[in-house]
């Protein structure tokens, strides 16, 4: 590799972050909740929230009041009588990053619309839209070209069923699941996983949940904005159990099997969410090899995340948190990174989040440093 490629591959690393949504608190686990279901209407996470949720929303916030939803001509006409669920949600984040002999700054607004439509007879839509002032694509590797972005992306577009308590069905496009979802999908076992922001590949997920286990098997399909060649499509599945029963010691596995044009990946992956008192722990890890064509040929990626929180106030969690990334010859790489990351949430509708990350190349010992301050605000009704 080239100095300038070692140089970009650094920054473009560093600034993945700036991909992150939204600011969240990881701290459901240790309070017991198994899963995002309990807050949030998809089970996956992420999106709006139901009312249980936009309570629990409000009293984790440093204003910790009691959600009462408004009720006047307005909101019912918005919600049509409550069958929509929406919000709009605003993002700005600046991030400045320093490396040696180079130095980058980037703000970015970011306008969201959140929509889910009760249908009726277990039927509902969603859907996710977001403007920006402009895009950052996953980085592109030699292995792994860039992913197309544009300054208005649909993330998600789903038809859903639900039958009962247990299972639900969801077609269309979105991101692929994942067993510890974070927001930041620059880290590296989302963004050389093609977990990132705007990768919403066409799928059919199924979600079977019992009292202690989860199962998202799923089939997957391009969503249309990959390069030429990289158009992959593929099955996966999740599977997690909860050890004690008390919701907070989930241990979970992920399998991935990919083809396209151009190659193949199979990733198998292991991954943790605990939670004791004030403090929880989220753990993945991610071996992928990958076959390319015949001048590549295969090679091994190992990708490994960790974070341990600290909920010192039910609004303000402190993380502590390390990635690890090595990827075989013929395009060997070897990051390390650690950050440390603060999240508030002041109330229902405004979040701020700081972080502080640095990351070091073990091959040429080039350190790429970045400190990024994250402003959330939503409309809560």
């Amino acid at each position: 590799m080239t100095r300038i490629f070692i140089i970009a591959s650094i920054v473009c690393s560093a600034l993945a972050c700036v991909a992150a949504p939204a600011v969240a608190l990881p701290t459901m686990i240790r309070l017991g909740y198994v899963d995002c279901a309990a807050c949030h209407i998809s089970p996956q996470g992420g999106g709006p929230l139901t009312v249980y949720g936009r309570g629990i929303d409000e009293a984790q916030s440093l204003r910790a009041g009691e959600y009462k939803p408004l009720e006047n001509d307005l909101t019912r006409l918005l919600t049509l009588r409550g069958r929509i669920t929406e919000d709009v949600r605003a993002v700005f984040q600046e991030q400045d990053t320093w490396t040696t002999g180079a130095s980058a700054r980037l703000f970015r607004p970011r306008l969201m619309y959140r929509n889910v439509s009760d249908l009726g007879g277990g039927f509902r839509v969603s859907a996710i839209l977001t403007a920006e002032s402009s895009h950052a694509p996953r980085p592109a590797l030699p292995y792994d070209p860039a992913i197309g972005g544009t300054t208005g992306f649909v993330n998600t577009a789903l038809v859903h069923y639900r039958h009962g308590a247990a299972l639900e069905v969801a077609v269309g496009r979105d991101q692929l699941p994942t067993g510890v979802n974070i927001p930041d999908l620059g880290t590296f076992f989302k963004a050389r996983n093609r977990l990132g922001y705007y990768d919403a590949p066409t799928q059919i997920k199924v979600f079977w949940a019992g009292k202690r286990y989860h199962v998202t098997p799923f089939a997957y399909a391009p969503g249309g904005n990959e390069a030429p060649g990289e158009r992959e499509r593929g099955t996966g599945a999740l599977a997690e159990f909860d050890l004690l029963g008390h919701g907070r010691t989930v241990v979970g596995a992920s399998v991935l099997n990919g083809t396209e044009s151009s190659g193949s990946r199979r990733t198998l992956g292991a991954y943790t969410r605990l939670g004791f008192g004030s403090w929880g722990v989220l753990a993945e890890h991610d071996v992928t090899t990958r076959a390319r064509d015949v001048t590549a040929g295969s090679f091994g990626q190992r990708a490994s995340y960790g974070q341990l929180f600290w909920a010192g106030r039910e609004w303000l969690v402190a993380s502590v948190i390390g990635e690890r990334l090595q990827v075989d010859l013929p395009f060997e790489q070897r990051l390390n990174a650690g950050k440390f990351e603060l999240a508030a949430r002041l109330t229902s509708f405004a979040s701020v989040n700081g972080n502080v990350r640095v990351q070091r190349d073990a091959l040429t010992g080039r350190v790429a440093k970045s400190l990024a301050i994250q402003a959330s605000f939503k409309t809560v009704y």
